[in-house]
């Protein structure tokens, strides 16, 4: 469902692919038409001004959701087949980026965040899609810079917005970033941090039917700064999927 003929990669500080037209009109046309209302959702400060609904935040809302609504629950589906992680793992060796996941692990569609017993004993990653919608004010969204969390191995952040609903001059891209005090790059554990203590290297803007996927490193820095629109502006919607291990 997710096309990736138009990748555009990044190799350093880590690997960022940035994918234009990622859907096809009409599915992301019916995908942004049914996008979860904000009273679904709940607020999330721990890591910048955002509202999340997901398997974890707001799990009630989100499975009712899903279930009421078709659209929603055919790309949920997609996602959580063993073929969409594949295809991901595929494109990334496709471009020089291989995780070595291909034949070592097992994709498993359980609701547990634990491995199977089977799993644990025989020292093999068990690979699962999770995906959250997310939203962020106009007037002073944003998520502060981090790296996620060690079981986060790849992220996918999809715009979810209509053709000309955002203004560019009012940020809300995903940007890359570094440590001013480059002692504290590894953050394999996903320390947060100010702002105002790291450089931002690249910025990728906030377009419609978008798609930035990074790969979890040590040094996986990335943050949105503060969006700068009016208190009356667009929520910045977006779905983010995330292949995670189990442990």
């Amino acid at each position: 469902m997710l096309k990736y003929q138009n990748a555009q990669f990044d190799y350093e500080p880590y690997p960022v692919c940035y994918v234009e037209n990622v859907l096809d009109a009409d599915v992301y046309k019916g995908l942004v038409a049914s996008y979860p209302p904000k009273d679904l959702f709940e607020y999330k400060p721990n890591l910048g001004h955002k509202y999340s609904l997901s398997e974890l935040n707001n799990p009630e809302n989100y499975d009712r959701f899903l279930s009421q609504t078709p659209v929603w629950k055919s790309f949920y589906d997609h996602v959580k087949s063993p073929e969409f992680v594949e295809n991901v793992l595929a494109m990334l060796a496709d471009n020089n980026v291989d995780l070595g996941l291909r034949r070592l692990r097992v994709l498993s569609g359980r609701a547990s965040h634990r491995a199977s017993l089977m799993s644990r004993l025989r020292r093999q990653t068990e690979l699962h899609a999770r995906f959250e919608f997310s939203m962020m004010p106009a007037d002073g969204g944003q998520i502060v810079p981090h790296t996620d969390a060690p079981n986060k191995l790849i992220t996918l952040v999809l715009s979810m917005m209509e053709p000309d609903a955002w203004n560019d001059d009012w940020g809300g891209g995903t940007s890359v970033c570094l440590p001013k005090d480059r002692t504290k790059i590894f953050n394999h554990l996903n320390k947060a941090m100010r702002f105002d203590e790291v450089d931002t290297l690249k910025t990728f803007p906030f377009e419609a039917n978008q798609c930035v996927l990074f790969v979890k490193t040590y040094n996986s820095w990335h943050h949105v700064a503060p969006i700068t629109g009016p208190e009356t502006g667009p929520m910045r919607k977006t779905l983010t999927i995330n292949i995670m291990s189990r442990v």
